[in-house]
């Protein structure tokens, strides 16, 4: 096994501040904690990237260069690297090419798309994004919907392993269905599909209840007041701006809506399911593999506004079915996505290609 000359495992972990906001951070803050108290484990973590100005992010990612080669020059161990969009390809590479060199083994974590972003991207990204998986050890994914492009690379499936996202789960469900408050949660941008929900909103606003409002929570990409108010729901749909939620933040809302056009997992899912909230979502990424529509939640076709409208008034119109869909939902949350869970499947994989 590669180790530390303490006989524990070295494990450097790569990626955002965790204390950022966003799911990410939020599940690299949880690891960090974890595996810090894990005893075979060395453990360090690395800030690669940050949310500060274009020049804030290069010299983070500079400090956090310099950090690594300290880091890899001391022992070999494993590399855990996080990447999610465009910009963390760029850096992954750069990360996985020092860490080869000081003879590291190297996990890959894919927190998106890859698939979507490789063909809208340029050839020379199209190149690197093969180049980072072709050559690291093992790649953590969180569902499988990455499977077709595996196999275009004859990348090895044993090399793969699905980890969904996992969270901390309250000992008992502490959903009620007489909450009249709804939550969107994430970047307010078209692509999550804020606009989408907001047009499903405005052909049903007459039949809803005058007590029932929309919470939108996260970073504004499209000056969504003038938006809310060019739709005349003001009085129905609140911008909430970024929020960080505590464990108390789901137990206001009755309903988590998501229908974003593309997702990996969005972590605010298993979040609101964790504490009892169904969730009506889109079939894209990997939420299909954790909603069973129906039963442990929603699902509509993206950018389907007339599906969504309806869905949303039906749901409305039948509160004891909203008790059992969100009870599902912690329930599937509690067996396959639970924090405890998941820190032995990753401790497995650190076991893996640390002995290769």
């Amino acid at each position: 096994m590669i180790s530390g000359s303490s006989g524990h495992l070295n494990v450097t972990m790569c990626g955002v501040d965790p204390t950022c906001l966003g799911g990410i951070s939020t599940l690299t803050r949880t690891l960090s904690a974890e595996l810090s108290c894990c005893p075979d484990i060395n453990f360090d973590y690395i800030v690669t990237a940050n949310q500060g100005s274009s020049l804030q992010k290069l010299m983070c990612f500079t400090r956090g260069i310099a950090h690594a080669r300290r880091r890899f020059s001391c022992g070999r161990g494993v590399v855990h690297i996080h990447m999610a969009d465009n910009a963390s390809v760029v850096r992954a590479c750069v990360i996985i090419r020092l860490a080869r060199f000081y003879r590291q083994a190297v996990v890959l974590h894919v927190h998106c798309d890859l698939s979507r972003i490789r063909e809208e991207s340029s050839s020379r990204m199209q190149n690197m994004i093969d180049w980072a998986i072709v050559h690291v050890d093992h790649v953590i994914v969180l569902g499988g919907y990455l499977n077709d492009l595996f196999v275009s690379l004859d990348y090895p499936i044993e090399s793969v392993t699905v980890l969904p996202n996992a969270v901390m789960v309250p000992q008992r469900n502490p959903y009620t269905s007489d909450r009249r408050s709804v939550l969107f949660l994430g970047n307010v941008s078209e692509a999550k599909g804020v606009l989408d929900l907001l047009d499903a909103l405005a052909i049903i606003d007459d039949k809803l209840s005058s007590d029932i409002v929309v919470d939108l929570c996260g970073k504004d990409h499209l000056g969504i007041t003038s938006e809310i108010e060019r739709r005349g729901l003001a009085h129905r749909v609140c911008y909430r701006g970024i929020v960080k939620p505590d464990d108390d933040f789901f137990l206001r809302y009755a309903l988590n809506v998501l229908p974003s056009h593309h997702e990996a997992m969005p972590f605010a899912l298993i979040e609101a399911s964790a504490h009892g909230v169904p969730t009506v979502a889109t079939k894209v990424g990997s939420i299909p593999e954790i909603i069973d529509s129906g039963k442990s939640g929603w699902l509509v076709d993206p950018k389907d506004v007339d599906a969504l409208s309806d869905l949303l008034l039906n749901i409305w119109d039948d509160p004891s079915t909203m008790d059992e869909v969100g009870d599902r939902a912690y329930r599937v949350v509690g067996e396959r996505y639970s924090l405890s869970g998941y820190i032995q499947r990753l401790l497995e994989v650190y076991s893996e290609v640390g002995t290769c």
